[in-house]
């Protein structure tokens, strides 16, 4: 049965200030950067060089990926890490939250939508880069295909693991800090967000290994058989999937150790799980930064140099670089 009555908790006096609000500034940070790598990526994607980045699947998939990294950083600095991490306003805003709020729902929810989503992207990305080097000649043909249908299953199937948030009440609670945090009072008490939370993250996690051991593989045995731009996506990729591996470990200990889940643990667990998305959240596009020339050059505005010797701006690379251009066409 839904709970729809009034949960009032009393704030926290004995904080220090300094150190909460380092605490929010440095998490801020950290995210603010990620935020900024994710929405400068999507802009290049999407509308600088749509035309050009439309033509590689990895890239279409990476979008939902992307997506969902910005609704996860955004809720992150403007609303769970601000109120968790700047004691005084637990007093003046928590009172709204006592009674059952549409907003702190949407955010929860939504929130652990994405986290599934992310997920679902990183099984698709994999998967992508595998059938690159196994199937080099068939690859562009059958991922045209299954571009749209994935990004489809990216963007509804995590409701299957949500359901139960959007029809149970979400609450907020102090915590140690001196803030406050959202949990929720399962309306169906067998679908916990931890177990679909599990099916999840260890169903990406045992997909990350064995497509990302076959790509390494074939890339280590067969090193001319793709193109050396498509090679430099599946580094991309195999890189990205390190970073997961950080979020499917601390699954793995969740499920795998009993004392994590006891009371004493359980507040040390919830933030490891914030702080191993972080990882995954910014690491991304850290790495898609990194690795991708195209991208970098476009958001960084790098200046190179005429024959005159004057400084030239260019917002995006030249497609006359056979070598590093992904779209090139396959012959």
């Amino acid at each position: 049965m839904y709970n729809s009555s009034t949960i009032p908790f009393k704030c926290k006096d004995d904080y220090s200030l300094i150190l909460q609000l380092s605490k929010y500034f440095g998490n801020a940070g950290y995210l603010g950067i990620g935020l900024f790598l994710h929405v400068s990526i999507l802009r290049i994607i999407l509308f600088v060089e749509r035309k050009n980045f439309s033509k590689s699947s990895f890239f279409q998939i990476y979008i939902m990926d992307s997506i969902a990294s910005v609704y996860l950083l955004s809720a992150d600095i403007f609303y769970v890490r601000l109120f968790m991490y700047i004691p005084p306003l637990c007093p003046i805003v928590s009172p709204f939250f006592w009674d059952p709020s549409f907003i702190s729902k949407f955010i929860y929810a939504t929130m652990n939508h994405c986290r599934f989503a992310k997920s679902l992207a990183q099984i698709f990305m994999v998967l992508n880069r595998m059938s690159c080097v196994l199937i080099p000649a068939d690859y562009e043909i059958m991922w045209k295909k299954l571009t749209p249908i994935s990004r489809f299953i990216i963007a509804l199937l995590p409701f299957s693991g949500t359901w139960n948030i959007w029809i149970s009440r979400v609450y907020s609670f102090r915590t140690p800090s001196g803030g406050f945090a959202m949990d929720y009072i399962k309306n169906v008490s067998w679908a916990a967000l931890s177990l679909f939370q599990s099916i999840f993250v260890l169903t990406a996690l045992g997909f990350t290994i064995i497509c990302t051991s076959i790509t390494l593989f074939k890339l280590i045995v067969l090193p001319d058989r793709i193109k050396s731009a498509e090679k430099s996506l599946c580094f991309t990729s195999i890189f990205i999937s390190c970073c997961f591996l950080i979020v499917g470990a601390t699954q793995v200990a969740f499920v795998t150790c009993t004392v994590c889940r006891t009371f004493e643990y359980l507040y040390f667990m919830y933030m490891l799980s914030y702080w191993t998305f972080d990882v995954f959240n910014v690491g991304t596009a850290v790495v898609m930064i990194l690795t991708n020339k195209q991208l970098r050059d476009s958001i960084f505005h790098f200046k190179e140099k005429d024959t005159n010797g004057t400084a030239s701006v260019s917002a995006a690379p030249q497609n006359e670089n056979k070598a590093d251009n992904i779209w090139e066409q396959r012959t």
